[in-house]
Formats: C-alpha cells, structure tokens, sequence
C-alpha cells in the first residue's frame, strides 16, 4: 500500500496538513498519536467555514499517546495497529463544535470528537501537558493522569456557574462540568457511561456542590462510571450547551487544556466518515 507520512513538529501542524491532503483529493487520513493528535486531524477535516471539506473521506486512528482515550470510546480494546486500513468499512460518527476564549484572551472556534471538561478536568490536562517534557516516556498515561489529578485537587475551588442546556438553565456551584460525546477520558475515566458517539446528542455531566472530599471518594468509582449515583452529580442529554463561570474555568477538550469560559458547544451530528 502507498502512503504519506508526515511527523509533526509543532503544534496545529496536523490540522494544516489534513486540510491540504483533503484538499488536494486525499480521501484517508490516519492519525497516529493521542486523543490531541487525533483532535488536529480532526479540525483539518474541516473548512473555515466548520464544513467538511470531502464527505466522502475517511479518518482513522492507531492509537499511540498519553491517554488514547477516544479508542476507548470506539470500543476498542487494543492500542496501536488495531486500524484495519485495507478495508473500506467506514461509520458516520458525530462531533462537536464549542467556542471558548482561548489562552490569549481571543475569542476561538474548534471541533472535538470525545470529550471537553470543564473545571478540574481542564486544571488536570494543562499539568499533564506541562509535566510531558519532564516525565520519562514509561510512565503511563493512566499514572500521569492520576498524578496530576491529586495536584490538580490541591487547587479545587468551586465556583458560580450559568448553564443552559438546550431549553433548561441552572445556576450551580462546580468545577466539575463535562460535555461528551465518547464515555471515556482522563487516561481511563469513563465519565460519561451513557454517551453514544452517533446518536447525535452529547452527554452532559455536571457536579453542583460536590467539595474536593467529593471528588476524591468519586475516583475509584469513576472508573466503572459509577459516579452518576452521587445525588451531587446530575447527567442530562442536549444539542446544545452554554456554560458561563463567574470566575473562568479551564477548558480541556480532547486532552489538552485550550482555554477559558465562557463557552458554547454543539453538537455535529454523523459529520465525520470514521474508518473501521
């Protein structure tokens, strides 16, 4: 089989290189990386306009990253080289577009395809994205997360926020919101057992009240996604999501940590050809 390959050197690479492969007739792209990797690919697929720019083409992953979380969503129980490339099964999956203030104060527009966080889950992929220089590459994502987690809790504060999903406002107080297309994140964490990658609605989670103490005894059972038994924890469906914080809270969408509310989301219903 024929290929181009290309490795990136700096970030939002992938994202320009996907645009102009599409562009100039590519019709399979395979991102070869973390659920971040992925997210650049992902954002190349689109135009300017937040249009697909080949419908008909398809994106693939063998997974190889920090967290590789969204293979976990897919259902699949291995990571790298489980991508049947020389078949042309494909499946139409949803995304998501959510527009936030970025890092610089502007305001920006970008897809995700399994999960975005707000609170503590942006707070911990900003440290998991500091510590990825430092770390030595044996240590797993699984312990990365954890590790950055308990420093993140260190820092937990509640805070007043606005949300509107689809027709129903709230006024909570968290640090603890997440918006999912895919169920898993956080190396592992299935925060959203309900979500359904095509169903064309994102899984909405959101903590009202629950202290770091909370958040703590919630973790083993994050992990088999029993947390949505907390009477602290609420977990509704929607097409639309507003969430506005008296003080910012980090965004994390995709594993890596890219702004600051305000932020509004969407979903894109069966707007991506997925391989396999």
């Amino acid at each position: 089989m024929d290929f181009d390959e290309l490795v990136t050197t700096r970030a939002g690479e992938a994202t320009e290189a996907a645009r102009d492969a599409l562009k100039a007739g590519t019709t399979r792209l395979v991102a070869v990386g973390g659920d971040g990797t992925l997210n650049e690919v992902v954002n190349g697929y689109f135009d300017d306009a937040g249009l697909p720019i080949n419908k008909a083409a398809s994106i693939g992953l063998l997974s190889s990253g920090t967290g590789s979380d969204f293979r976990r969503s897919l259902g699949a129980t291995s990571s790298f080289g489980s991508l049947p490339i020389g078949e042309t099964r494909t499946r139409l999956i949803d995304a998501a577009c959510a527009k936030f203030t970025d890092q610089d104060g502007a305001s920006v527009s970008r897809v995700f395809i399994n999960v975005a966080s707000f609170g503590l889950g942006g707070d911990v992929s900003a440290q998991v994205n500091h510590w990825r220089e430092h770390l030595p590459r044996w240590i797993g994502g699984r312990a990365r997360f954890a590790s950055a987690a308990v420093a993140a809790l260190g820092r937990y504060e509640n805070k007043s926020v606005s949300i509107r999903v689809d027709e129903r406002e709230m006024n909570i107080s968290s640090n603890l919101i997440v918006v999912a297309n895919g169920r898993f994140a956080g190396g592992g964490m299935m925060l959203a057992p309900h979500a359904e990658l095509d169903d064309g609605f994102l899984e909405v989670i959101v903590t009202d009240g629950a202290t770091r103490w909370d958040v703590i005894k919630e973790l083993p059972r994050i992990q088999r996604g029993a947390h949505l038994k907390n009477r602290k924890v609420t977990e509704m469906r929607a097409r639309e999501v507003s969430i506005n914080s008296q003080e910012p809270m980090a965004i994390d969408l995709d594993g890596e940590m890219v702004g600051f509310t305000p932020a509004e989301l969407r979903v894109l219903p069966s707007v991506i050809r997925f391989m396999g």
